[in-house]
């Protein structure tokens, strides 16, 4: 067996165990944060565009947008590519789940904005702005979330001793094969896609 069929067998046997019910639960949350925030910003408009001014300036201020206004794809993937990461390693603090936090704020914010485009009549615009680089990124969001909550939970095992403990370098081990074999390249085709593809599907649109 090559180096790659032992590094996949691993993956996929990771990916059947406990992970499997950690991605279950991280998924639900993402489409109920998706739910909350269309109901919010229903409830108060203004809230769409208070959110959405703060979520453009952090796009702004991370160079996502360059110097004609357009996306850079390099560095939207490394802005989407750093937050997965984060969102991952936040799992090394125990007992806070603040992974969970990540992909609950994403999914409200998504909500907001189709709300938005709904409530406008333009929800046609809102699926061909979302559904081309979302196919991979909103997977890849689940997954990263996962890998932090999957960790925060054996951090917490790790400190009261529990039995279900697993060592963590073994641990560390598997999440990365998600990050590296699964993440990574969903990141990269979800920032290809967003760059290069989404604006030709909303020109049609627009």
């Amino acid at each position: 067996m090559s180096w790659i069929q032992e590094q996949a067998a691993l993956l996929k046997e990771f990916l059947a165990a406990d992970f499997r019910r950690i991605l279950r639960y991280c998924s639900i949350g993402m489409a109920a944060a998706i739910l909350l925030g269309a109901a919010a910003a229903m409830m108060d408009p203004q809230l769409v565009t208070r959110t959405l001014g703060f979520f453009m300036d952090q796009i702004e201020a991370n160079g996502v947008v360059d110097e004609t206004g357009k996306l850079s794809v390099f560095a939207l993937l490394m802005n989407n590519w750093r937050a997965m990461l984060f969102s991952a390693a936040y799992g090394f603090i125990p007992f806070l789940f603040l992974p969970v936090i990540s992909i609950l704020s994403n999914g409200a914010l998504l909500g907001m904005l189709g709300a938005m485009y709904v409530a406008e009549g333009a929800l046609p615009m809102f699926l061909a702005g979302i559904l081309p680089h979302g196919i991979f990124e909103l997977p890849a969001l689940a997954l990263s979330a996962s890998c932090g909550v999957c960790l925060c939970l054996n951090m917490c095992r790790l400190v009261t001793s529990s039995p279900k403990r697993t060592p963590l370098v073994e641990l560390v081990g598997d999440l990365l094969r998600v990050l590296l074999l699964i993440v990574l390249p969903l990141t990269v085709a979800a920032a290809f896609m967003e760059c290069y593809v989404t604006p030709v599907i909303m020109g049609f649109f627009g």
